[in-house]
């Protein structure tokens, strides 16, 4: 068995366990420990901000590996802009980016089993570190991984609605979710649809209209 088989295989396997199915999407290229998924992470740290009547608050921060590919803890919190308001943790995953033999990097969303306890991780470095996958569940499911390509110094990432469908609990029906994100050095642009099997939008950001954040400094 060559090195790409023992890769390949692995990797499988790695998914089995976590409870997903193989996919192309995220076969790797084997033994390249640099590359787009190294760049896309070095890109995606930091801190994002979108000011308003209520501020959001974005954290991605680079964790020890959990396996193939680059691994980041993601935080959004939000809250008033009035003196004293205590932010909400509202989103936390863990995101894996894995290079893809096409050159473009899959992104893989993972699930906090219990959230709540890593709510302060963004100011706190030792609880990252201590995150491992026994913490994790996976977000999705197959076809719903975000795809980004870099083109012109701008990482364009797209999770494609024809692939991507889950049970929406609450609409009581299998829907279609479609997003759009494109990363700069100074700015993170979001947009995020869901819609019927139809094709029809149900709830997310109009067509062709991105929310914007800027790179902010630690606060």
């Amino acid at each position: 068995m060559n090195l790409r088989t023992m890769v390949l295989v692995a990797l499988i396997f790695s998914q089995l366990a976590a409870g997903c199915a193989p996919s192309e999407d995220i076969i790797a290229i084997d033994g390249q420990e640099n590359g787009q998924a190294v760049q896309l992470a070095g890109m995606m740290a930091g801190r994002f901000a979108e000011q308003g009547d209520i501020a959001i608050y974005d954290f991605r921060a680079k964790l020890p590996s959990m396996g193939e590919g680059q691994w980041l803890y993601y935080q959004r919190d939000r809250g008033k802009r009035d003196a004293g308001d205590t932010r909400e943790a509202y989103r936390q995953r863990v995101l894996q980016l894995v290079n893809r033999p096409d050159g473009k990097v899959a992104q893989i969303t993972w699930s906090l089993k219990e959230p709540a306890g890593y709510a302060v991780a963004p100011n706190d470095p030792v609880l990252l570190a201590s995150l491992t996958r026994d913490a994790l569940v996976p977000t999705l499911e197959p076809g719903c991984q975000q795809i980004w390509v870099l083109e012109s110094g701008t990482w364009r990432g797209r999770v494609d609605p024809a692939q991507c469908t889950i049970f929406s609990k609450r609409r009581n029906q299998r829907i279609a979710i479609g997003s759009e994100t494109r990363l700069t050095k100074s700015t993170l642009q979001e947009a995020e649809r869901g819609f019927d099997l139809d094709g029809k939008q149900l709830w997310g950001t109009a067509p062709g209209a991105f929310s914007t954040m800027q790179r902010v400094n630690a606060d």
